[in-house]
């Protein structure tokens, strides 16, 4: 690392190109109390739309969480934690499928980027799972670098 070296903000377009290059990250909530909880997740993000979707199930604490206070962010970091993005804003829960093939589990099977072998199977599960997707749409979008020499 250089010696003294600030960090070095992101501009939009480096922070979109980080998010694009990376899929986990630490959704953090709100609890009831004011403070954040934090969990690893995994997510896509578009650049286009400026939206992260994070696929979950109906039970997790986060889910609940959202329906009381929807503001969120998403933490991610590289690897070596020289650089970092964070996405700040409001978070919408999809409907939760609950029957193979209702209206929510279709939504969700056109919403995968790599589409099931089996698409039954594939919609048998994620209602079995109770899925659905937290969609956060970028309020505020932020992220440093430290250049290392």
């Amino acid at each position: 690392m250089t010696k003294n070296a600030p960090p070095r903000a992101l501009d939009e377009a480096a922070l979109s190109e980080f998010l694009a290059e990376h899929t986990f990250g630490a959704l953090a909530t709100i609890k009831r109390d004011g403070r954040p909880h934090l969990s690893t997740v995994v997510y896509d993000w578009n650049p286009e739309t400026r939206e992260i979707r994070i696929s979950t199930t109906e039970d997790r604490l986060k889910v609940k969480q959202l329906r009381n206070n929807p503001t969120a962010s998403l933490y991610v970091s590289s690897a070596d934690h020289w650089k970092f993005a964070v996405v700040e804003g409001k978070a919408e829960l999809s409907e939760v499928t609950r029957t193979p093939g209702d209206t929510a589990g279709l939504d969700y099977l056109a919403a995968q980027r790599q589409k099931p072998e089996d698409e039954a199977e594939f919609l048998e599960t994620i209602a079995a799972e109770r899925r659905l997707h937290i969609t956060l749409k970028t309020g505020k979008l932020y992220g440093t670098a430290l250049d290392i020499a």
